[in-house]
């Protein structure tokens, strides 16, 4: 009666934390789907939004501009393919499987999905002169959205794998400084307004989270059942 008892407690944990798991990826889903209108309908707070924006982060300055026209390649969609390539390469040679599949997944769906948005909207890249090469539509930034899903999935292994607390806050603070600058640096470079920044921070979030969603379903309640089971 007891493992019975335990076996129905355990069900019902892992029946209530699955619909736990989905919120917070709905609701940034939600979210992108709002902003996504805004920005399509040329909304005027989006307007305001981003003329407020880009007032307080442009200037002139010699060494930001250096900082700002370097650090934005680290953003490039090559590089970002290259890092979820020797990430994925790094996790199979591990044997940890899932999360590479986890990790290969969410950034295939999540930077397909941002090129079949980026020519739905179409929206064109700022008319001021560009500190850097930018080419394509502007909305959602392509650099914000590879750099919140790869960083973002950098801080999901990171969590579940690292057991040392102090490392993982580190890395944590880490991984998520680099898509904030990058964002920050393709505002200051003039190739996307702050709104396809933020877009892509949204979107790249909300299907990090809908990653994490099948990789918690499908791997990590079972690896805790088995746990428990034996």
């Amino acid at each position: 009666m007891n493992k019975k008892n335990k076996g129905r407690k355990f069900l019902n944990k892992t029946i209530q934390t699955k619909r736990d798991t989905i919120v917070p990826a709905t609701i940034f889903l939600i979210a992108y789907a709002a902003w996504a209108i805004l920005v399509a309908s040329e909304n005027q707070f989006i307007q305001k939004f981003d003329q407020t924006v880009i007032n307080i982060i442009c200037n002139n300055n010699p060494a930001t501009i250096k900082f700002a026209t370097t650090f934005t390649n680290l953003g490039n969609t090559n590089v970002i393919m290259l890092e979820t390539i020797i990430l994925v390469i790094v996790l199979a040679f591990c044997r940890k499987f899932a999360y590479a599949f986890f990790t290969a997944g969410t950034m295939i769906v999540a930077n397909g999905y941002n090129w079949i948005i980026k020519h739905a909207i179409a929206r064109h890249r700022p008319l001021t002169q560009h500190l850097v090469a930018a080419h394509g539509y502007s909305f959602p930034s392509g650099h914000s959205v590879g750099s919140a899903t790869l960083f973002g999935i950098l801080i999901v292994l990171t969590i579940l794998l690292i057991k040392n607390k102090a490392i993982k806050t580190v890395l944590c603070i880490i991984w998520a400084c680099f898509p904030i600058l990058i964002g920050y640096t393709r505002i200051f470079n003039h190739v996307h307004y702050p709104s396809d920044v933020v877009g892509g921070f949204l979107e790249g979030i909300a299907f990090l989270l809908i990653g994490y969603s099948f990789l918690y379903h499908y791997y990590l309640e079972n690896q805790r059942a088995q746990k428990n089971i034996y």
